[in-house]
């Protein structure tokens, strides 16, 4: 994504689209710097913390729940792409339909998320607790 906004910032205007309302019309715009900088610097953020998130307790987890976890990091990274690239898309003056971007993106989120979801819940219901229920006073 920093490649694509160094790519495209030599011919981004100086005010780029970087709002679309629900009908996937543009109705916000805002800097070059922000358009271009902003969305894969919360992209990289967000992957450095889901990711940090299997680091806080490594021993908490199995594998089926790491791979549910790199599945719904893949699909963050790629919902931002997506969004990112139709953003530049439109400074290269595509003429898109934010929606035809956006709403397929979420649904691969939202799949990526229930399962996530599904796996975290079998891993804490086969969580046994320890001899004598776990409470000693």
């Amino acid at each position: 994504m920093f490649v694509l906004a160094a790519w495209a910032w030599p011919s981004a205007p100086a005010q780029i689209s970087i709002h679309w309302d629900i009908a996937g019309q543009v109705n916000g715009y805002g800097p070059k710097a922000i358009g271009l900088l902003l969305m894969p610097s919360v992209a990289l953020v967000g992957y450095a913390l889901i990711g940090l998130s299997a680091a806080i307790r490594p021993g908490q987890s199995d594998l089926r729940a790491m791979n549910a976890l790199s599945w719904f990091r893949c699909a963050y990274v790629t919902l931002m792409a997506g969004v990112f690239g139709a953003m530049v898309g439109d400074i290269r003056g595509a003429s898109l339909n934010m929606n035809y971007v956006v709403f397929p993106l979420l649904a691969l989120m939202m799949i990526a998320s229930v399962n996530l979801i599904v796996h975290l819940s079998r891993l804490k219901g086969s969580k046994t607790a320890p001899p004598g229920g776990g409470i000693r006073i």
